[in-house]
């Protein structure tokens, strides 16, 4: 093999390298939504929140429930819905967090090379390294809901790692979430 051919064959690998530790490190939310195909969310105009709100652990008015609601009226108004206190639509939200562990084994180039009579050289044998990641990972769905028929029309999901930078934070990465949340809405 010619040495051009070898560099631009190690350059591609340390490029793809590369790009794969940039995406790994992205910090959006992932974000999944779920919606009733049967339902016309234009024939609704206005919206509320529910009159009792799931958020984990409720004894007071929290201030990430205010970022959360804050973000909501915020999303849904640039919808085009009007806040009313009957209104056509129920919101409702949850926000949970949950301690997780990722393993994950990865082949090690093996530097070494043997040599043994009748056989040549040989690369040896294959070492695996394994990698526990522990990581607090959140989630916040978001409902939308008749509220004449109590029936779930949408809900939208965030997922993500929680770390120092998100609660340092908090109040952007929840408004960032829930405007991303609000983009797959239909």
């Amino acid at each position: 093999m010619n040495t051009t051919k070898m560099l631009h064959g190690i350059l591609t690998i340390i490029t793809l390298c590369g790009i794969l530790t940039i995406s790994a490190c992205q910090s959006l939310p992932q974000i999944h939504a779920l919606y009733d195909d049967t339902a016309d969310l234009g024939s609704y105009s206005t919206f509320g929140f529910h009159p009792q709100l799931i958020v984990q652990g409720d004894e007071y008015d929290k201030l990430s429930t205010r970022y959360i609601k804050n973000a909501i009226l915020k999303e849904m108004q640039n919808k085009g819905y009007r806040y009313d206190e009957n209104p056509d639509l129920w919101l409702n939200f949850k926000a949970y967090s949950k301690e997780k562990i990722r393993v994950t084994n990865t082949p090690e180039p093996y530097p070494y090379y043997y040599f043994r009579f009748n056989y040549g050289v040989w690369p040896g044998y294959p070492l695996n390294q394994t990698r526990l990641d522990q990581y607090t990972e959140g989630t916040l769905n978001i409902d939308v809901i008749d509220r004449k028929d109590k029936k779930l029309l949408w809900e939208g999901i965030a997922m993500a790692k929680l770390g120092n930078k998100t609660m340092d934070n908090i109040e952007g990465k929840i408004n960032q979430a829930v405007a991303l949340i609000f983009e797959k809405f239909p």
